[in-house]
C-alpha cells in the first residue's frame, strides 16, 4: 500500500491538491493520502490532519505575528513524518513552510516531490539551489520553469497548469441576467479582505452612480468571510454568495480582483479586470526589496507585459481606479484589446491533464508506476 503525505497551505493549493488526490486515487485506488491542506482535499479523500489552507496567512508582518503557531505545527508535522515514514512527501506551493519541511524529510530519508514549485524567477532565486539539495523531483506548471530548474541540477518535469483541469472539469452555468454584473474578488483570507475590500467597495459605489442598475457580486470562500464582507460593505447594495465564484465570473462584464490565482480564473472566463492589492506597510516595503519582477498579477507575468492594470498599495485609490474601470466597462478599444490578450494567456496555460501527469510522476518516485 502506497502512503503519501501532502502539504498545501493556501486556498489555491487546496484546489490543486484536491485534484491531485483524485488523480492519485484514479491511478492507484488503494493509495492512502493524508496531510495538511484544506476542506477540498479532505472531500477528495485525503485524511486532513490540519486545515492549514483554511487558516492561510499572508504577508511578512502577519507571518511574524503567527510564528509561534507555525513553528509548533511545523515540528508536530516533522514528528509525525518521523513516526509514520510515508513513501513520499508531496509539497504544494507554500514555500516558506514547505522548503524547510523538505530539508527535514530528506534528513529522515523520505523522498520529496515539490508540485507547483516556488517562483524562484520572481524572488529569492537562491532557493533553487536549496531545492536541488533537498527535493527528489520538482513538477512545474509553466513551461519556462523547466529549463530554469534543470540548469540548476534539479530533476524537473513540466506538467502544465492544474487550473485548466479544475475549470474544464466544472459545469458552469451562466445565471440569466439582464443587468451588467461587476464581480468583486478581494481575496480568500481575512487579512486580504480587510485591506483590499474597502477600496473595491469605494470604487463600486462610484461605478453605481454611472450605472445604477449594475449588480455587484462578491463570491466568498465560506460563511465567515461572507460575514466579514457584509460588515465592510455597510450600506453598499451588493450580493454575496458562498462558493459559486465561477458562476459569478461567467456572468460578469467586469471585475476588480486581488492578485493571485483569481486573475487567471478571470482570464479563463475572458472577463476584463483591474488588479488591486494592499498589504501591511512593512510587508510592502520588504517585498519591494526582494521581488525581482515588474508585475504582481499572474496574467501580466504570463503575458510578459502589462495587459491588466495593477494598482498597488497607495496607488490603489478610487480616484486612480475609477477612470480605468469605466473605460473597461464600455465597449472601448481597451476592453477589446484586453479580451484578446486574456485569450492568449489562457492559451499559454496549456492543455488539460496536469493533475494526471503529476500523479504519475509522484507514483513513479514511490516505485509504483501507474
Amino acid at each position: 500500500m502506497t502512503r503519501i503525505f501532502l502539504v498545501a497551505g493556501e486556498s489555491s493549493g487546496d484546489i490543486h491538491g484536491a485534484n491531485l488526490v483524485r488523480a492519485l486515487h484514479a491511478l492507484e485506488p488503494t493509495v492512502v493520502c493524508e496531510g495538511l491542506g484544506g476542506q477540498r482535499m479532505a472531500l477528495a479523500g485525503m485524511n486532513l490532519r490540519y486545515d492549514l489552507a483554511g487558516k492561510a496567512i499572508m504577508g511578512f508582518a502577519e507571518v511574524v505575528r503567527s510564528f509561534p503557531f507555525i513553528r509548533r505545527l511545523f515540528y508536530e508535522t516533522v514528528d509525525y513524518l518521523k513516526k509514520s515514514k510515508p513513501d513520499v512527501l508531496v509539497l504544494i506551493d507554500y514555500p516558506g513552510f514547505n522548503i524547510r519541511l523538505a530539508g527535514e524529510a530528506k534528513r529522515l530519508g523520505i523522498p520529496v516531490v515539490y508540485y507547483i514549485a516556488p517562483q524562484v524567477w520572481a524572488w529569492k532565486p537562491g532557493r533553487i539551489h536549496v531545492l536541488a539539495e533537498r527535493v527528489t523531483k520538482v513538477l512545474v506548471i509553466f513551461p519556462f520553469e523547466e529549463q530554469l530548474y534543470k540548469e540548476a541540477g534539479v530533476d524537473c518535469t513540466y506538467v502544465g497548469h492544474p487550473l485548466i483541469d479544475h475549470l474544464t472539469s466544472l459545469s458552469v452555468q451562466q445565471p440569466p441576467t439582464d443587468k451588467w454584473v461587476t464581480a468583486l474578488l478581494p481575496g480568500s483570507r481575512e487579512q486580504e479582505i480587510r485591506r483590499i475590500a474597502p477600496v473595491m467597495f469605494d470604487v463600486a459605489r462610484e461605478l453605481r452612480t454611472c450605472y445604477p442598475e449594475m449588480e455587484l457580486v462578491v463570491p466568498c470562500v465560506d460563511i465567515e468571510r461572507e460575514r466579514q464582507v457584509k460588515s465592510l460593505a455597510g450600506d453598499l447594495p451588493l450580493r454575496t454568495t458562498v462558493g459559486n465564484s465561477y458562476e459569478v465570473l461567467a456572468s460578469a462584464r467586469f471585475c476588480l480582483v486581488a492578485s493571485g490565482t483569481a486573475t487567471l480564473e478571470a482570464a479563463f472566463f475572458g472577463v476584463p479586470m483591474i488588479i488591486l492589492y494592499r498589504v501591511a506597510t512593512v510587508s510592502y516595503l520588504l517585498a519591494r526589496l526582494l521581488v525581482q519582477i515588474e508585475y504582481i498579477g499572474m496574467v501580466n507575468i504570463i503575458a510578459g507585459k502589462s495587459i491588466v492594470p495593477e494598482f498597488i498599495q497607495h496607488n490603489a485609490t478610487p480616484e486612480n481606479v475609477l477612470p480605468v474601470a469605466l473605460e473597461l466597462m464600455q465597449d472601448s478599444n481597451a476592453r477589446k484589446q484586453m479580451i484578446q490578450n486574456l485569450e492568449e494567456v489562457k492559451r499559454k496555460l496549456g492543455e488539460t491533464g496536469a493533475s494526471q501527469k503529476a500523479a504519475k510522476e509522484i507514483l513513479a518516485v514511490t516505485g509504483k508506476q501507474a
